[in-house]
């Protein structure tokens, strides 16, 4: 990830703080753990529902409306 400068209001900050003491890690490191998940999460939308177990299916429905109308 590129480096640069990110802005925190003072409200948000001290959230971020605690969330860092919680796991014990520095509000820095923990930005940039939210940044990257945040990053990941964008390329993880295809892979997500290929992890979920047998029977379950995704919120979007895109697959349920075809075999509707295979069915029908």
């Amino acid at each position: 990830m590129n480096e640069g400068t990110v802005s925190v209001p003072d409200e948000q900050y001290d959230r971020l703080a605690a969330l860092a003491a919680a796991r014990g890690v520095s509000p820095e490191t923990q930005l940039a753990r939210l940044i990257d998940d945040a990053y990941e999460g964008l390329d993880a939308d295809a892979a997500r529902t290929e992890s979920l177990p047998l029977g379950v299916c995704d919120a979007d429905g895109e697959d349920d409306e075809d075999t509707r109308d295979d069915e029908a």
